[in-house]
């Protein structure tokens, strides 16, 4: 039975409406924000004109037009008079109810009890760090320590959930949101605006779900299946590092698809670590003769891929040619509006310029796809100052959300226009409803090299397990994490134990981090590398059934990664955020500790068969052994692929 029938939209209470105004500030992409609310009335039924329903208070008034069409409801709203700006809308939940998606989450897969924003932002702050590496200082190392959900952020924000109760909800707005999950009676959905419409469906399953999630908010482009045929290999520091680290995977019979370069256009060593150079031409004294070694590379099967985000530095040239031209985004002096992520100062293209938005695109076009670059990370997009001064009218409050859309999209549109929409591979960490639209892949960011729940490792499985029921179907993380800062530094457990989860992804890459000296990796020794190219070779075994997911997603928009209550009616499921499935075949159970010789699994009904041991259980809580090295996944015996994953071979 749909949610909102005839009955619920002749009560009164469930419809809310303001006047409001909104403080941000800004510190390193992350946002502290208040609301000033000058009035608010709750609105009542004061009658209908065929699927046209009425709402009074005083002078405030509210048009709802309802469409209902099989098991979805479409509302769209007027508002009297044109100065309302906020608007809350009270639905019925329980306190059974499991919540899931509103983007990328990292803590909590489910959100029944929580209060979301939905902004896009930064994840990482400058003051979570120093508290963190004081903690630590104190009382020493403790992964399980999570800050407050209050303080939430996140790289990827979407006005889209999905409940328990097999319900879709998304809003099609790019305001700043609050969706209050906090009550155990009542879900509100606050808005700083007035959403263009409001989709809800009610389904029995979630396949339909899904299904219907990707006609709404579409899928990513098709995906390159070079990809698939092992690993990206992250390397800094010139083509002799290249030629070593492909030389070192091969001769144990891994496997290696590409090369990628962070540092192709330069490096900056700053307080923060190795860093790259922000302007984005090529830098021929690290990688010198870049064609013609593309090139070379190609010949022998390996594809280079790069590095770009929405910035340029200070005073490097593309930043002197585009602040010349007047396409970046401004301050309230009209002048540069200068942003520090890390230790430097730079400028923002501004992407609602259509001038700067084709100069950028034909930037990418020029300074990577011409010279052979198979693909590169798309970075940032979440930066855009709600007091900054953009091309386009609305103004950036109202377009900080769609800001990674629009990155997405000027990448998408160079690759197009070049007509290699089946060779180049793109992956983004800034997102809104529309970016993984233009993208190939979401990555989850910049994780700490570290198991903490809230940064390292175990917040990997959640983001991805978030970003799926949202709509963003293919996701992957940096093996090993990213960000190196205090006490933390990678070591040679992380590094394997991250391998070991990945490997049941669509892309097996690594990363170098922030600073590559101070961590492990592939080619650190002897057991590290055995073990990445063992890794990489499972992962290139498993690309008929990767291709099968990918063609499932791309169909019926079901996720690669899924809950496990996609496939199991189970209660012990509903919460897991620790273990998943990949596609309907694989149960994947990552080890997520430090130092630990056993994994506990809750297996669902039927009889299992774990891969590469081979041994056998039935369904319940069990407990593996999980020596380092040892992935830990799992294929039903009844399965239809059992007999594809019983022979996988890690020689």
């Amino acid at each position: 039975m749909s949610l909102f029938n005839l009955t619920f939209f002749e009560s009164s209470g469930w419809l809310k409406v303001g006047i409001g105004e909104a403080a941000y500030a800004m510190s390193r992409g992350t946002f502290r924000t208040k609301d000033k609310i000058n009035v608010s009335k709750t609105l009542e039924f004061a009658g209908k004109e065929g699927n046209v329903f009425h709402y009074k208070k005083d002078e405030f008034s509210v048009k709802v037009t309802v469409i209902q069409e099989n098991n979805a409801t479409f509302l769209s709203f007027e508002c009297f008079p044109q100065q309302i700006n906020r608007l809350w809308i009270h639905l019925p939940s329980h306190e059974h109810q499991g919540i899931y998606g509103c983007g990328e989450q990292f803590t909590h897969f489910n959100l029944k009890g929580k209060k979301v924003p939905i902004w896009v932002s930064e994840h990482h702050s400058l003051k979570k760090l120093i508290k963190k590496a004081a903690l630590t200082k104190v009382f020493g190392v403790n992964d399980q320590r999570v800050s407050h959900y209050k303080h939430h952020q996140t790289y990827i924000a979407q006005p889209t959930f999905l409940t328990s109760d097999h319900e879709v909800f998304h809003v099609e707005t790019s305001d700043y949101c609050e969706f209050d999950f906090s009550k155990s009676d009542t879900t509100t959905l606050g808005f700083r605006g007035i959403p263009k419409k409001l989709t809800h469906f009610s389904s029995t399953d979630f396949a339909s779900c899904m299904s219907f999630l990707a006609k709404t908010v579409h899928t990513h482009p098709k995906f390159p299946s070079w990809v698939l045929d092992g690993a990206i290999v992250a390397s800094q520091g010139g083509w002799e590092r290249v030629d070593l680290l492909i030389e070192k995977i091969r001769a144990r019979k891994g496997e290696v698809a590409a090369i990628w370069s962070q540092d192709f256009s330069g490096q900056i060593v700053t307080q923060f670590g190795t860093q790259v150079y922000w302007n984005w031409q090529n830098d021929s004294k690290l990688y010198p003769s870049a064609i013609e070694k593309i090139k070379q590379l190609n010949r022998d099967g390996i594809r280079f891929l790069g590095y770009i985000n929405t910035f340029l530095k200070e005073d490097a040239p593309l930043y002197n040619e585009a602040k010349a031209l007047g396409y970046l985004v401004l301050n309230q002096k009209n002048e540069p509006y200068l942003i520090k992520s890390t230790t430097f100062r730079a400028g923002m293209i501004d992407l609602t310029h259509p001038k700067a938005f084709e100069w950028y695109k034909q930037l990418i076009q020029r300074e990577m796809i011409d010279i052979g670059l198979s693909g590169w990370m798309a970075d940032f997009g979440e930066y855009l100052p709600t007091d900054a001064v953009i091309y386009d009218n609305r103004g950036a409050e109202a377009m900080h959300n769609d800001w990674p859309d629009l990155w997405a999209r000027c990448n998408r549109e160079a690759i197009v226009e070049r007509g290699k929409e089946d060779e180049v591979f793109v992956f983004s960490r800034a997102g809104f409803t529309q970016t993984h639209t233009y993208s190939n892949s979401m990555w989850v960011g910049d994780q700490h090299v570290d198991f903490s729940k809230e940064y390292g490792l175990p917040s990997v499985i959640v983001a991805m397990l978030s970003l799926s029921v949202s709509g963003k179907g293919i996701s992957h993380s940096d093996i090993g994490g990213y960000t190196t800062i205090f006490h933390m530094k990678r070591d040679e457990e992380l590094f394997i134990r991250w391998m070991d989860a990945n490997v049941f992804t669509p892309v097996f890459r690594t990363h170098e981090g922030n600073r590559p000296s101070s961590n492990v990796q592939v080619d650190s020794n002897d057991r590290i590398t055995d073990h990445f190219a063992r890794m990489s070779a499972v992962f290139k075994q498993l690309k008929p059934y990767h291709l099968s997911l990918l063609q499932e997603y791309y169909t019926s928009g079901m996720p690669l990664v899924r809950p496990m209550f996609f496939h199991f009616d189970d209660m012990h499921v509903r919460d897991v955020q620790d273990q998943y499935m990949y596609g309907s075949s694989l149960l994947v159970a990552p080890v997520l500790i430090r130092n630990a010789t056993v994994r506990k699994v809750w297996l669902p009904e039927g009889e299992w068969e774990q891969l590469f041991t081979h041994n056998c259980y039935s369904s319940g809580w069990i407990e593996v052994d999980c020596p380092i090295g040892q992935p830990i996944a799992f294929v039903r015996k009844d399965d239809l692929w059992y007999d594809f994953f019983s022979h996988l071979s890690v020689y």
